[in-house]
């Protein structure tokens, strides 16, 4: 007998799992270029969110420029584009999750 997704030249569990999608580390560094792809976020807008203070390049000697993280880039276009707030809004949500980060460490800091 020959199941739906044979017929329909569906892919079946074990070649699904067989593609693994890449992950970049989260505390990488990367080019200007290769952070614009990764993140799909156009130079442009990586330069406007360096002048507001939302990220800041890292300096590469080896590269001989600068270095940008994508995660914290990808978490800037997130609040951007999908949920409408401004770039003021965005750096208060970084400094306030900063904040609630500090007060945990300190917490666990004072238990343990």
């Amino acid at each position: 007998m020959v199941t739906p997704e044979k017929r329909m030249n569906l892919p079946t569990e074990s070649s699904a799992t067989a593609l693994q999608l890449f992950e970049p580390d989260p505390d990488a560094v990367y080019t200007i270029e290769a952070v614009e792809h990764l993140a799909q976020v156009p130079r442009r807008m990586i330069l406007v969110y360096c002048k507001h203070g939302l990220i800041a390049p890292a300096l590469d000697l080896e590269r001989g420029g600068y270095s940008f993280n994508d995660h914290t880039l990808r978490r800037i276009e997130y609040l951007r584009a999908v949920r409408g707030i401004n770039l003021q809004g965005i750096k208060m949500i970084f400094h306030l999750m900063n904040e609630v980060e500090r007060i945990q460490t300190e917490m666990r800091f004072r238990r343990g």
